[in-house]
């Protein structure tokens, strides 16, 4: 099987979240798919079949969406096919794609599903380092897009470069902090040490949040902002985020590597 390394939410050449794009061209189980993903260990890695058949897997489990796989299985499927506009098949549902000026987006299928948090805020913060007074605590809520964030928004930069990944907290969160700087400008941390994923350099999936935070939360009907994410982790990553009825979100793909996996050996005791 061919494989593909690239950087998705790109800003220029540089930074982005790290993807590994496998081509499926004979069935694969779930169990290699997964032992596999947990071998690239990065955040997630993302299976093609047919170039439209998209499954993701993070090095713990597989996720029924998300963002920056997505965003770099259409790249490599635009690539090999030189279509700018095509649906992809992910476990959440289907997903429109569109390439364009060298950035591809996608339109997020439906609407995230918004809750209240009920859980231990006070223990959470501790354990991220950030202080209850930096907090927007009226603002806080869960937001599920397939995967589910905790959106906790900040008053400050300053808080929100502080904030630590919560680890050894017994609840199994996907820490969201966001702080806008102004009108079209969010910059955002996401930690998930539960999925393996101390902190990630750019989350699609939850900037598709963000936006259905921005619109049924925080009530702004329509919206393009540019979310900064990765540059306390020194990969400073870039996304594009819009919304009215629908959310759409994207960014820059940059390939930096490409090769092939070696067949898996059968047991010795199948050999004998």
């Amino acid at each position: 099987m061919n494989y593909t390394l690239m950087n998705v939410f790109t800003r220029g050449t540089d930074g982005g979240n790290q993807l590994a794009v496998v081509e499926v061209t004979a069935p694969l189980s779930a169990e290699r798919m997964q032992s596999i993903a947990r071998d690239f260990n990065f955040s997630e890695t993302v299976f093609i079949t047919d170039h439209k058949n998209l499954r993701i897997f993070t090095p713990k489990s597989e996720l029924p969406f998300a963002g920056h796989p997505t965003i770099g299985a259409a790249w490599w499927i635009s690539q090999q096919t030189q279509q700018t506009q095509f649906t992809l098949s992910l476990p959440l549902g289907l997903v429109p794609i569109r390439v364009e000026q060298g950035k591809v987006f996608l339109t997020f299928p439906g609407s995230p599903k918004i809750s209240s948090y009920s859980g231990d805020l006070t223990g959470l913060l501790s354990a991220t380092h950030v202080p209850e007074a930096q907090v927007q605590k009226d603002f806080i809520r869960l937001l599920n897009v397939g995967p589910e964030f905790l959106v906790i928004p900040l008053s400050s930069q300053a808080a929100l470069r502080a904030a630590r990944p919560p680890v050894g907290f017994a609840e199994p969160v996907k820490c969201y902090f966001i702080y806008q700087e102004h009108a079209t400008i969010f910059h955002v941390r996401m930690f998930a040490p539960s999925l393996s994923v101390m902190e990630d350099a750019a989350t699609g999936s939850a900037a598709c949040a963000l936006a259905g935070y921005c619109r049924d939360v925080r009530g702004i009907p329509s919206g393009n902002v540019t979310v900064y994410q990765g540059a306390e982790m020194g990969r400073p990553s870039e996304i594009q985020v819009s919304w009215e009825q629908l959310i759409h979100v994207g960014g820059s793909v940059e390939q930096w590597a490409h090769g092939q996996l070696a067949a898996v050996k059968p047991p010795k005791d199948v050999l004998a």
